[in-house]
């Protein structure tokens, strides 16, 4: 299967400025997760693969072929970039009618597309009304259909979910798992990680201008054999269990944190799991709920950037 995206040791600067520092990575379709902190180079990565800007050095292709003024692939690609640009003297109905217009879209087959689209994004109450009076995830879930109007291959969203308010921002995550299900890839950036990782589970991890891991997220976590895992673990007696766990070698340290619940330290969390659910059952504890602490994308990340 042909990689949906290709950067080969793309570098990218403006003046002084280093954006993209020999960055490689391969995407597969689906839903991939970008994440990186302000600056980290994850909006200029989206503006190379758009077109809108060359690599000072390197390649780019996306579906096998080279972004740079290719309108027949631009054509096939939706966009919904992380600042403002909605006019607001005008409803967002004319708003996708207008975006509708400049890919080529009329008639009526246009109102059934702004139709379709107005309840995919829960926005058709609202469509009426004027761009200047819509709240901030209005002005987001109005974006967001824009890109749709053209029904794209692939979505590049660079912060679709920032300014949402949770239940907008749940519908959203919704939305954007359904269009992928129906057939189009879809690349989404967030500097909320736990945002991502509701939407997906691949992510690629962006800091100071290259790509420091990618995968899912257990498989990166994985890799990361010189830190322990934090299991978590929530029990009537904590202190007798911890007294119990910390004879056995594969354990590295326990702990009872502020909320009376026991952490224990471990390097090989499915041999914990294995060996602790036997040893539940023959030692009669009451446990509550069991979790690992840093399986998270923020705790991975974390250990990444203090490499």
């Amino acid at each position: 299967m042909m990689d949906l995206i290709e950067v080969n040791n793309v570098s990218k600067w403006f003046g002084d400025i280093i954006a993209l520092n020999s960055l490689s990575l391969n995407i597969d379709p689906g839903i991939t997760g970008v994440v990186g902190p302000n600056g980290s180079g994850k909006s200029t990565l989206f503006k190379l693969l758009l077109g809108l800007i060359k690599p000072n050095k390197g390649k780019v292709l996306v579906k096998g072929q080279d972004p740079w003024s290719n309108h027949k692939l631009m054509c096939k690609i939706g966009y919904l970039p992380d600042y403002e640009f909605l006019p607001e003297n005008i409803s967002g109905f004319d708003f996708l009618e207008f975006s509708g217009g400049l890919r080529g879209l009329d008639g009526w087959q246009l109102d059934e597309k702004i139709q379709e689209i107005g309840y995919l994004v829960d926005m058709i109450p609202h469509l009426d009304r004027d761009i200047n009076g819509y709240s901030k995830g209005m002005k987001q879930k109005l974006k967001f259909a824009s890109t749709l109007i053209h029904e794209p291959s692939l979505l590049i969203l660079d912060e679709p979910l920032a300014g949402m308010d949770p239940n907008s921002k749940e519908k959203m995550i919704e939305s954007i798992k359904r269009i992928n299900e129906e057939g189009t890839d879809i690349m989404i950036s967030s500097h909320v990680l736990h945002d991502i990782e509701k939407v997906t589970n691949d992510v690629v991890l962006i800091y100071r201008g290259r790509s420091i891991a990618s995968g899912t997220i257990s498989e990166i976590r994985s890799l990361l054999d010189r830190y322990p895992h934090n299991i978590v673990v929530r029990c009537d007696k904590p202190r007798i269990l911890a007294k119990e766990l910390i004879e056995y070698s594969w354990v590295t340290s326990v702990d009872i944190n502020e909320n009376h619940e026991l952490v224990v330290k471990v390097f090989d969390p499915e041999y914990f799991f294995k060996v602790f659910s036997k040893m539940v059952i023959e030692k009669d504890h009451d446990i509550k709920e069991v979790y690992s602490k840093d399986e998270d994308l923020g705790s991975v990340f974390k250990y990444l950037m203090s490499d």
